[in-house]
This record gives C-alpha cells, sequence and structure tokens, in this order.
C-alpha cells in the first residue's frame, strides 16, 4: 500500500469497535485506548481529543474523555463530556449506546438504578465486555451496596486481570467494608502485576490512614512528592 514497515509497526494497533465515519479518528481513538492500557487514562487524552478534532459527532470519543476525567477527579468535566457522549448516542452502536448510557445516568443524572440496568443489559448481551461489569460495579458502590461492588468487581478480574480501573474500584469498596487484608492482598497484585500508578498509591496511603498508622502515610508522601511535587492525594485532603 505504500506504507514504510517502520510506519506499519508503529500504528498496528486493533482498532476500537466504536462508530464514526473517519478512519483516522477511530485510530486516534485505539492509540488512546493503547496508551490507556499500557501506561495510564491520562496518557490517552490527545488521542481522543485528536479523535473528536476528526469527528465532531464521535459519541465514544466523548465518552473516554468522560472516563479519563472521571480518572483525574475533574467531576464537571465527566459530567460535560459524558453528557455530549449521551446526546450523539443515535451516531453510536447498540453496545455503545449501553456504555453511554450507564455512564450518563450513574454521573451526571445520579440515576443509578437506570445506570445500573443499562449495565446488566451490556453484560447479558456482551458477558466478556469489561466495561459493563465496572459500571455495574460503580453504580452498586455509589449506592452504598459494596459487597455486591467488589462481587462484580472480582468478576471482570477474572478475565480481565490487567484492567486498572477494577483494581482501583475493588480497593475502594474494600476499604468501605475495612476488609484492610484483602485490599493488602489485592494492592500486592495490582504491583506484581506493574500496574502501578497515583490511584494504586492513594489506596496503599489510604489503607494506614484508615489503620491510623503515621509511619506508613510518610513513605506514601514520600512517593508522591518523589513522583509529583505538585500532586493531590484524592479524597485525604
Amino acid at each position: 500500500m505504500g506504507e514504510s514497515l517502520a510506519t506499519v509497526q508503529k500504528f498496528d494497533v486493533p482498532l476500537a469497535q466504536a462508530t464514526t465515519s473517519s478512519l483516522e479518528a477511530l485510530q486516534a481513538l485505539s492509540l488512546g485506548n493503547k496508551a490507556s492500557r499500557e501506561k495510564n487514562p491520562e496518557s490517552a487524552l490527545p488521542y481522543y481529543e485528536r479523535a473528536i478534532q476528526l469527528d465532531p459527532n464521535f459519541a465514544m470519543a466523548y465518552q473516554n474523555i468522560g472516563g479519563v476525567c472521571f480518572y483525574l477527579g475533574e467531576l464537571q468535566r465527566t459530567s460535560e463530556y459524558f453528557t455530549k457522549a449521551f446526546e450523539l448516542r443515535e451516531h453510536a452502536s447498540e453496545r455503545e449506546k449501553l456504555l453511554i448510557t450507564a455512564a450518563y445516568y450513574a454521573n451526571v443524572t445520579g440515576e443509578l438504578d437506570k445506570a445500573a440496568q443499562s449495565s446488566q443489559e451490556l453484560i447479558g448481551t456482551y458477558p466478556r465486555e469489561p466495561s459493563g461489569y465496572v459500571r455495574l460495579a460503580l453504580a452498586y458502590g455509589q449506592k452504598g451496596e459494596y459487597e455486591r461492588a467488589v462481587e462484580v468487581s472480582r468478576q471482570v478480574l477474572h478475565f480481565a486481570p490487567d484492567l486498572r480501573g477494577a483494581y482501583g474500584n475493588l480497593g475502594n469498596y474494600l476499604l468501605a467494608l475495612q476488609r484492610f487484608q484483602e485490599v493488602r492482598q489485592m494492592l500486592q497484585e495490582q504491583q506484581a502485576r506493574k500496574l502501578e500508578d497515583f490511584l494504586l498509591h492513594q489506596q496503599i496511603y489510604g489503607l494506614p490512614f484508615l489503620l491510623r498508622d503515621p509511619t506508613a502515610m510518610a513513605e506514601q508522601l514520600r512517593w508522591f512528592a518523589a513522583a509529583n511535587p505538585e500532586a493531590k492525594i484524592m479524597g485525604f485532603g
């Protein structure tokens, strides 16, 4: 086709199953998904923004930016992007509509029962799709049903053991239940899989915070200072 081998190898990533009329936008989304998996969600942001530039009606690109904003704790932007994705959902596939709808009801309108219903439909139709389980666990967690949230989070980690978000959510639910030994085991497993990021260290900090262990807390604060002097620990001041 005229492409050099180096160029082909550079962009040789599986294309996401997303609805857009622009192949370039789809490729940008796929590269963003790859960056999110291999690095962290924030690294995917430029790719998703590029996808929107190429196709302003690309619902899943808005959806994914909303997910990154949620990861960063930017709740106003999370709401804005999930709302935009919801407005454009008729441009999306049935699978994407369910995912977009679940995120919208959970994070914009707060209709958690509707969010859970959409997530359950997604799981029923696509039982190997991790997003449905993650969304369902989030809905349960927001409702305070932490036992159910833990159960669903463990389900997704059985077939998606490298999914960062599922670990982060599971850790929060276990902390809420004060099942501290299980939190330790989960954090160790995540570190063993080399899925280390700021959210993991926030939970490593949260454990001694709840157990009133100032020495372990100070150790984590030093980690944050070394990693990023301007970093803030979300949820702990």
